[in-house]
Formats: structure tokens, sequence, C-alpha cells
């Protein structure tokens, strides 16, 4: 079945919205495969992709310019409803902190919109390390997309307690705590085995990339020679 395609230039609205930050270098099947689980699981009017401009965990690590990673996702996201992109973090100067990307997006989503922040749960385990992280739960909702080994849970011990007052509800099946707007979701899903990295390192080797990223994605890494790789490598 051929998709309606979804817009990649939007207009912020309303609504449900769930949020995927990264550096996106590739965009590949995972980081969909977490944004349709989300949208389905939660319902949701909308996921927007947010590119990081300068990714503050990677200074020092070599990343892909921002236009590629930008057109690489506007490519994933265009047969898929619901999914969109923004290009935001690139309004901004210096690194891509989440604390200023969520202010500036609910300064520019409808006041009735509920956000929800989706986040692996390997990052949510270094949110200590993030800028004025405890602020980030009055400005949305967290999704932590758990893994095999590494659960979130409801495990008074889980690393929620780096967020003062939270507590497990059953009945929502979420971490809430009184004095904060946003709730803590763990969310279980089908594990998918890729990774930037893995992608990267594929076609640095010479190995296929067939069915880790969507197929435009892997004509667009073959067309623009990304990754030191070349199209009779690639495909």
């Amino acid at each position: 079945m051929v998709m309606d395609k979804c817009e990649t230039e939007f207009s912020f609205g309303g609504g449900l919205v769930g949020i995927l930050g990264g550096t996106f270098d590739p965009v590949h099947q995972g980081h969909l495969a977490v944004a349709a689980r989300v949208k389905d699981y939660f319902s949701l009017d909308s996921v927007i992709f947010v590119p990081a401009w300068m990714p503050p965990h990677k200074q020092e690590a070599p990343v892909s310019s921002f236009a590629h990673r930008l057109a690489m996702l506007k490519l994933a996201v265009a047969a898929c409803p619901g999914f969109k992109v923004s290009s935001l973090e690139a309004e901004r100067s210096g690194p891509s902190y989440t604390i200023d990307t969520l202010v500036e997006l609910k300064n520019r989503l409808a006041d009735q919109a509920r956000i929800y922040f989706i986040i692996g749960i390997d990052a949510f385990v270094e949110i200590p390390s993030w800028k004025q992280y405890q602020r980030l739960p009055d400005l949305a909702n967290f999704v932590v997309i758990e893994r095999e080994g590494l659960k979130l849970g409801d495990d008074p011990g889980s690393v929620v307690a780096n967020f003062s007052g939270y507590s497990f509800d059953r009945e929502s099946k979420a971490w809430v705590a009184l004095d904060r707007k946003g709730r803590i979701y763990p969310l279980a899903m089908e594990p998918v085995n890729v990774s930037s990295t893995m992608v990267r390192q594929r076609i640095g080797e010479g190995k296929s990339i067939f069915g880790l990223v969507p197929g435009d994605i892997e004509d667009y890494i073959a067309r623009h020679g990304l990754y030191g790789g070349f199209a009779s490598l690639i495909s």
C-alpha cells in the first residue's frame, strides 16, 4: 500500500505530539520503528523528528553536515503519515541542548498541545549530565524506551529517582509526581538491531546496509558518497 506523503515543512499545531531528537547520522529503521511504536501506543497526532545542530555529547566526534542529516530525515518520513521534521535547532548557535529545544517547542506549539519526549533508556540513565535536566519534566511527558537487560519498570530504586517526588502509578503505568506536569512512561518494544554507528561502519567496510535504512536513504548515501562509501559498495 502506498501511503500519503506527509509534511516536512509545517505549521506547529496542537494535539498529542511526540518529539524524537538525535543526531540521525544517518536515520535508520530503528528510529522509525521507535517513532511508530510511540505514536501508536499513545495515539499521538504527530511525531516530530528534531535533528541536533551541534550534539552536546558528541562535540569531539565528527558528524555529517546538518544539511545531509536533515535531507535524509525528510526522505525517511515522506511515506509516514504523522511523521514530521523540524530544523529548529539549526536556528540557534552553539550546542543543541534539549532544555532549549523543549522551551522553544512549547512556545511554538498550541497551548493545548501535550508533548511526549521520546528517549532511549541508555540516554535516560545519563540524564543528570544534561543541561538543567530537572526542568525537563515540567515541559513534557517522557517516554522511555526500554531494552533487554535495562528496564525502567516500577522499581522504586529506578533511575527515575534522579527526579524528586515521583512514584509509580499502576493504573496509568507511569511515574507521576504531584508537583510535576510531566509523567514518565516506560515503554517496551521489539528490539531493532541497528544503530547509526553500525550503518556507518558497514559502509566503511564495504558491506551492504540493505534493510537497515529506508531505500531512499541508502540511495542518498550512495549518491553523495557519505561515510566513506561508494554506490557499488552500498547496494
